[in-house]
């Protein structure tokens, strides 16, 4: 029984170390393939193209070998060879568009894409007069002053976290985000960095801060990813458009 076990585990490992192998990113082999296409055409950003779409075809491949095995009735090759085929076409896919987005925002900073406009409340304003604010504005992100100080972020998902009955007895104070948590972006952070930061914060936005000779720091903008977004969507546009031509 130990014996069968164990020969079943080496096969096992055996093909899925020739899987491994395969020239398909972002498999070791893929990554080889890359390494290859690179080295001849000393371009980083299509050698990963190149091996991403290897990959995909591999796993279009592993998904037409998963459905013939279904159409064979046999359930057990059908399922490893349609998971396996997934998850590369979906590494492979990943892999393409982060090299995309960081050819879109190359050269492009924090200063380039950020609101210069930074709307401004204080400290006592109820949530009710938060909410009426933003109803009316549209804007779903201010920074919160006391004496001319600032000392807070106020959102749209920290007004959330309270109850719509305890709007009144609350003010903006009460929830926002302190000003010693809040996360600071300078006008010349890489816009790809910066996108990177707000994804893994888990935020949607971020001041854009300067800092003086003695320390001050003074807000000049605020950068949204949703402002982020759109310059990848545009620039991916544009460059599509001049391609056609």
């Amino acid at each position: 029984m130990t014996g069968a076990v164990a020969k079943q585990l080496f096969v096992l490992n055996g093909m899925l170390a020739l899987f491994n192998l395969l020239p398909g990113f972002p498999l070791d082999g893929g990554r080889v393939f890359r390494a290859m296409v690179w080295g001849a055409t000393k371009d980083f950003a299509k050698a990963t193209r190149v091996a991403g779409g290897s990959g995909k075809l591999i796993a279009f491949g592993l998904i037409s070998i998963g459905v013939w095995s279904a159409w064979r009735s046999d359930w057990t090759d059908a399922l490893w060879a349609g998971f396996l085929g997934w998850f590369l076409l979906n590494a492979a896919q990943a892999s393409v568009a982060q090299v995309t987005i960081r050819e879109t925002l190359a050269g492009l900073c924090a200063s380039d894409v950020m609101n210069q406009e930074v709307p401004i409340i204080p400290a006592n304003m109820s949530l009710e007069e938060y909410s009426g604010e933003v109803l009316r504005t549209g804007r779903r992100v201010h920074l919160v002053t006391m004496d001319d100080r600032l000392v807070g972020l106020m959102n749209v998902g920290a007004l959330s976290q309270v109850t719509r009955e305890d709007w009144n007895m609350n003010s903006v104070q009460a929830v926002m985000v302190p000003r010693d948590k809040i996360l600071w972006a300078a006008p010349e952070e890489p816009l790809q960095r910066l996108l990177e930061r707000l994804i893994s914060a888990d935020v949607n936005q971020m001041p854009v801060v300067t800092h003086g000779e003695e320390g001050s720091a003074h807000i000049v903008g605020m950068v949204t990813r949703d402002a982020i977004l759109r310059v990848i969507q545009t620039r991916s546009e544009l460059g599509a458009a001049m391609a056609g031509r």
